[in-house]
């Protein structure tokens, strides 16, 4: 049975060894969180880690049930916000190397036990006392990038640094299945979410049109149905619209 701190994951392999996770928990808004996993013969590369710790025990699971056991460990974090961070331990104490973007580093510094007490009050009042968040543990990541960097972890993965959202930004392309995993840089079933430390939308257009020169097949946003590449347009229109 899964643990409600999990949600109501859906799993699909959409090419060999690469997962789409769509629909773990997102305890304030109807629309669930997503995540990715990649396997090649030499790693496994799990991108976002969810909004608790069961949900990243979830994917450390099911990343499991096709580990040969010496593969080399990655969790790359799109973005610092809490529902796709809060389950970084769980996968971290298997040995994972956490990359990210290092404007997203310097939030995580020092944020532990305020996010996680901030969010686990709000929890409470939400589901009472039930343990939906589990022990979360944020830390420093263990490489960070400024621009954009290409990867040989088994398969090339290339890292683009998309600022916009946040100012530390990164979306993940996986060139042999043609998979583009977005973040909340872009976003389906909803509107872009505008942070109050969002860049200018100009910026972030800028960095979407970028997305659009690659060769996708799917593209798996923060949240939302996993998506052809024409979502992309979808988001620098609503952008636009708000330039005005």
């Amino acid at each position: 049975m899964i643990h409600p701190g999990v949600g109501n994951p859906e799993v699909q392999e959409i090419a060999p060894g690469v997962f789409v996770i769509t629909k773990l928990v997102h305890f304030f808004a109807k629309i669930g969180v997503n995540a990715g996993i990649i396997h090649t013969q030499e790693s496994v590369i799990f991108i976002d880690s969810g909004m608790s710790a069961y949900s990243g025990e979830y994917l450390w699971n099911l990343a499991k049930e096709r580990m040969e056991g010496d593969e080399a460990i990655y969790l790359i974090l799109t973005h610092k916000d809490t529902d796709h961070c809060f389950g970084m331990n769980e996968i971290r104490k298997h040995g994972a190397t956490v990359i990210a973007h290092e404007r997203a580093a310097e939030i995580l510094q020092g944020a532990s036990n305020l996010s996680r007490n901030l969010i686990a009050q709000r929890i409470r009042k939400k589901f009472h006392p039930e343990d939906m968040l589990g022990p979360v543990v944020l830390s420093q990541p263990d490489q960070t990038i400024t621009g954009d960097t290409t990867l040989n972890l088994g398969d090339e993965i290339q890292l683009l640094a998309i600022p916009g959202h946040t100012p530390g930004d990164i979306a993940v392309y996986h060139p042999r299945s043609k998979v583009l995993f977005t973040g909340d840089a872009v976003l389906e079933g909803m509107d872009p979410y505008i942070r109050p430390d969002s860049l200018s939308l100009k910026t972030w257009i800028q960095n979407l049109e970028r997305l659009k020169d690659l060769d996708i097949e799917w593209i798996l946003p923060g949240h939302g149905a996993l998506s052809k590449p024409d979502i992309i347009e979808n988001n620098i229109q609503f952008l636009m619209s708000k330039q005005a």
